[in-house]
């Protein structure tokens, strides 16, 4: 079947061939292998959910006379923004309830698919400069459209960069009001939404994996107290940061422990495609994918792998020519690195400490503070970049590599 792991998203879409974050773009993923749609949604100052990508409407919007923009869309309201065009393309800035309108029309009526029902979703990538209370208004935007829980519980996919965003989803009335009691058919065994934690680094992931653990103390703790409990699903790690030792010997058997997704972006090249399909195999995690610019090309390759592998089962420990070769401490997983990832992983997560000195800042299961705090849902997280990591990470996103 074509859409079991490595499962294939779209960046944003169809990012490398058609405009980013349009309907056309998500189309022509689902048309060309992608089973998953990644995008990116804002909220309003009237609170309106909006598909962008950038928090500034300036690189890819101009207005219906062509002329270039510059909104801060958290600070516009709707009216402002519903003309405005791509400057690729001209197609139009979409809402989130649009996206789910045509997404809704796609599975029932467009798909030619016989599984559709479960094989296409859409992945949010929800940023920390929104409130915690757009979890809320993604939610209901759902059920607005159509108003089923369990039929879009396994077709949307929360992918979070902030604690905040899960403790929110534990502590508002909203959704304990709206989950407990439900009855949820999920193969995975979780009773809400995937949650995904996407992160530029794994080690500041391992506190999303130490809040399960904290769920999980409280959930005993409390014995059968009536309320619903929200945990992380997977992790998504921009791929330089899975290029190391200590991501596959102390991370990967963390991730089995928990059951967890995983996914790597952005991922644009065969070689890279291998790494991620090396590791979901050996490791045996119940679900791994890519998330790329070229949908398409991963899925060619993906398809000459299984037919590959009918012939001459693949041999998943060689991957590249480096010398680098590591095992779990069940001694089950073979992984091996080229000098080219160890050397490019060592520049990143050098550059990383550089420019961000508090970017791998672990939080552990004592530290209660930081898990009980009450999250405010206008809070917004204040982040202040540093200009030069800026400069570096939209010249990589210029080339499609982020």
């Amino acid at each position: 079947m074509p859409y079991t792991s490595p499962v294939i998203c779209g960046h944003r879409g169809f990012k490398a061939k058609f405009p980013e974050n349009t309907l056309l773009g998500f189309g022509k993923c689902f048309q060309n292998g992608g089973t998953i749609v990644e995008t990116d949604t804002w909220l309003t100052k009237d609170q309106i959910l909006i598909i962008s990508h950038d928090i500034s409407t300036k690189r890819v919007f101009i207005d219906k006379d062509g002329n270039e923009t510059n909104f801060i869309i958290p600070e516009q309201n709707y009216e402002d923004l519903k003309d405005l065009k791509t400057i690729e393309g001209n197609q139009p800035l979409i809402t989130f309830k649009q996206l789910l309108t045509w997404y809704v029309n796609f599975i029932e009526h467009e798909s030619e698919d016989i599984d559709a029902d479960e094989k296409f979703k859409i992945m949010l990538d929800i940023k920390p400069l929104n409130p915690p209370k757009i979890l809320r208004f993604i939610i209901k935007d759902l059920l607005s459209v159509k108003n089923d829980l369990n039929w879009w519980l396994n077709k949307v996919q929360f992918g979070v960069w902030d604690l905040n965003f899960i403790k929110f989803f534990n502590q508002d009335s909203y959704f304990q009001d709206l989950f407990y009691n439900q009855e949820f058919n999920n193969k995975y065994g979780f009773n809400h939404f995937d949650i995904i934690n996407i992160s530029g680094s794994w080690r500041r992931s391992i506190q999303y994996i130490n809040y399960n653990f904290y769920l999980d103390s409280l959930k005993a703790k409390k014995g059968g107290e009536e309320r619903s409990y929200f945990k992380i699903t997977g992790i998504s790690l921009l791929y330089f940061s899975t290029w190391s030792t200590e991501f596959l010997t102390k991370f990967i058997p963390l991730l089995k422990l928990q059951n967890l997704k995983f996914y790597s972006w952005t991922i644009n090249t065969t070689e890279q495609f291998d790494y991620v399909n090396s590791i979901g195999r050996v490791a045996k995690l119940p679900e791994y994918g890519v998330i790329s610019d070229y949908p398409d090309v991963m899925y060619q390759h993906k398809l000459s792998l299984e037919q590959e592998s009918e012939v001459n089962p693949l041999d998943e420990s060689k991957v590249g020519s480096g010398a680098f070769e590591y095992y779990d401490e069940n001694g089950d997983l073979s992984i091996k690195l080229t000098y080219r990832q160890f050397f490019i992983s060592w520049l990143f997560h050098t550059f990383i400490s550089i420019t961000n000195p508090n970017a791998n800042k672990k939080v552990g299961l004592d530290d209660d503070d930081k898990f009980s705090s009450i999250v405010k849902e206008d809070e917004i997280i204040k982040i202040k970049p540093n200009p030069f990591s800026v400069w570096v990470f939209a010249t990589l996103q210029h080339f499609g590599i982020c």
